[in-house]
């Protein structure tokens, strides 16, 4: 595997956590415990790609679906659009 170096900055806290995981043993490194994070973590980007090739080939969804998608996966309408934005839409 290759690694790539980067600098992230995150609150002292979680900082100390990663160090308390590493000195535990739990991890190999600091690093290793946001690696552990990254990789556990689903990749959303690529998920959110995948629904918006769905929703084009369909032809998106109408508002009742999204209000009621919304609804169960409680997700919050101004920060997580399911639906691409309408064409001449700013």
């Amino acid at each position: 595997m290759r690694y790539e170096r980067i600098t992230i900055s995150v609150p002292t806290d979680v900082a100390a956590k990663a160090q308390r995981a590493a000195d535990a043993g739990l991890v190999d490194s600091v690093s290793g415990y946001f690696t552990d994070l990254a990789n556990r973590e689903p990749d959303w980007a690529e998920a959110r790609a995948a629904l918006s090739e769905m929703l084009d080939e369909v032809g998106g969804v109408s508002p009742e679906a999204d209000s009621w998608a919304r609804g169960i996966l409680g997700l919050d309408e101004a920060l997580v659009p399911l639906s691409p934005p309408a064409e001449g839409a700013a």
